[in-house]
């Protein structure tokens, strides 16, 4: 199964699914959370708001966000640009970002072990071995599309963020290849992003959000999982597969 999505339907989902790489790869700072804050990012998305954990994501980061400015001592009404400027010079601000960025380190990177690790071999992997043959299969897939990470062989290659980012871009290629009428191509890059969805992220995503749940302290974090596990539940329905909530699976459908 795989529902036809159209130019406008891919570039939401191509948005949303490069935040959520955002979100779980890159270290908060005072600069990036600022203008989530201003602009009020998380306030709604133009994909998957219709799923109950992607809403509720939304609603705890928006949330943090509403409260810092609160606290921050942001007026009412005061433009983007003006409201960046206050965060960055406000003391409280910076603690909340500084607290974040603790919070990320703790659950997503860890001085030992991840409290919620964003590492597919963490899950699947024999005694979480890193570097296996997930990271080979996941390194070939990007090199396909003409992608190498940073960090090659530093890093490994199948850390959540870079496999959603990974989708996004297979969205834009299908966005692409179906706007100049090639079918075939678009048809195909729907298939590799059921196979990659399938193969490397449902089978582990929902042990990482309820991870997430348990260990994360602030809205933030705690709406992150949400988010992540909503939008990508969400989008995997394209391809007739659903989360089973009793099982704690996700299944496809026959």
């Amino acid at each position: 199964m795989n529902t036809h999505f159209d130019s406008a339907a891919l570039a939401a989902a191509e948005v949303c699914f490069a935040v959520a790489s955002q979100l779980l790869y890159v270290e908060p700072d005072v600069a990036s959370v600022a203008e989530q804050v201003a602009s009020r990012q998380f306030a709604s998305v133009p994909f998957g708001e219709g799923d109950k954990d992607e809403r509720e994501g939304l609603r705890l980061l928006d949330g943090w966000c509403v409260d810092a400015a609160q606290a921050s001592g942001v007026p009412e009404g005061t433009d983007i640009a003006e409201t960046v400027a206050l965060l960055a010079e406000s003391p409280v601000f910076v603690e909340s970002v500084d607290g974040l960025r603790r919070e990320w380190l703790r659950l997503f990177v860890g001085l030992g072990t991840p409290e919620a690790s964003c590492l597919e071999s963490f899950y699947v992997e024999p005694n979480s071995h890193m570097f296996g043959k997930n990271v080979i299969a996941v390194r070939a897939a990007y090199r396909r599309h003409g992608l190498e990470i940073e960090r090659l062989h530093r890093e490994p290659d199948d850390h959540l963020g870079l496999m959603l980012g990974f989708l996004s871009r297979l969205m834009a290629e299908e966005r692409e290849a179906a706007e100049t009428g090639d079918e075939r191509r678009a048809a195909a890059l729907a298939g590799e992003q059921d196979a990659f969805l399938a193969e490397h992220i449902l089978p582990w995503l929902a042990p990482w959000r309820y991870a997430v749940e348990k260990h994360a302290r602030t809205g933030y974090y705690r709406g992150v999982g949400f988010f992540v596990f909503g939008l990508v539940a969400c989008y995997a329905e394209r391809f007739g597969i659903c989360f089973d909530g009793e099982a704690r699976v996700f299944k496809r459908k026959r």
